[in-house]
């Protein structure tokens, strides 16, 4: 399970550091919040963590960046947000039931959107089911990836606004997640055609794209991190130009992007 923050005077570190079963692959990296205001995001977080997923309808959020270029390649389950050719791209891979990958969009989400906004940045989104094995019953991870995919092949404009939604109220790792009716439903509500997403997930039509995509992410030297709990793939990772990122300083977006 994922510890707990632990919230200290001088900022607050959040650490989800485990392993998945017996593969040696890591599902967290700590991420250290070193302003006040990172506190206070925090207990927003916590807030979000309560099991939700019994809910009807998954509530909608419009991602500040919708507007921007999205296009697919469903081969690799990869998303690219943002106009081609822009100074900085990163790759990001994210599982949508890590509780760290939510804390990491709850954190410096608005700073990449607002980047992407602005031309300054694309990203790669690698979406992957690490934590396939965590929901009751297993699968939300892999449900989840292969729903965003079906949602950005089909309706490339709404994909930001169903990844932010399904960050901005996730379900707790370990309980019930979303099921194909509720993120069909959730789609629908953006634009796509009903239907779409629930035949995609009937289907297992992207399934196989996104367990090779984990498989590769695994074994791949390059993205290897070292925690407490050893080392491995771990999600979120953030990558920039083949090197790692550094995401404990809050500063490592604003570092990259160019000066106006």
């Amino acid at each position: 399970m994922s510890a707990r923050p632990n919230r200290t005077p001088g900022g607050a570190r959040v650490s989800a550091a485990r392993r998945r079963g017996g593969s040696g692959t890591i599902a967290g990296v700590a991420v250290v919040l070193v302003v006040a205001a990172a506190i206070v995001i925090g207990l927003v977080v916590h807030a979000h963590r309560t099991d939700t997923a019994a809910q009807a309808t998954i509530p909608v959020v419009h991602s500040g960046d919708a507007a921007a270029p999205v296009s697919v390649d469903p081969q690799a389950a990869v998303v690219t947000v943002g106009a081609p050719g822009a100074p900085v791209t990163l790759d990001v891979y994210e599982d949508f039931l890590c509780p760290v990958c939510g804390q990491f969009e709850q954190v410096y989400g608005d700073q990449v959107r607002q980047a992407v906004t602005a031309g300054d940045l694309d990203v790669r989104y690698h979406v992957v089911d690490l934590l396939d094995d965590r929901s009751d019953p297993p699968g939300y991870s892999l449900a989840a990836a292969s729903a965003a995919l079906a949602v950005a092949e089909t309706d490339p404009g709404a994909f930001t606004s169903f990844h932010d939604s399904l960050y901005g109220t996730q379900p707790t790792e370990g309980g019930r997640g979303y099921d194909a009716s509720q993120l069909d439903a959730l789609a629908t509500a953006l634009g796509v055609p009903k239907g779409r997403v629930a035949d995609a997930l009937s289907a297992h039509t992207y399934d196989a794209a996104v367990q090779a995509s984990l498989q590769k992410a695994a074994v791949d030297p390059t993205l290897q991190q070292n925690t407490s709990a050893g080392s491995g793939f771990g999600t979120p990772t953030v990558v920039y130009d083949g090197r790692l990122l550094d995401i404990t300083n809050p500063d490592w977006l604003s570092a990259l992007l160019p000066r106006h």
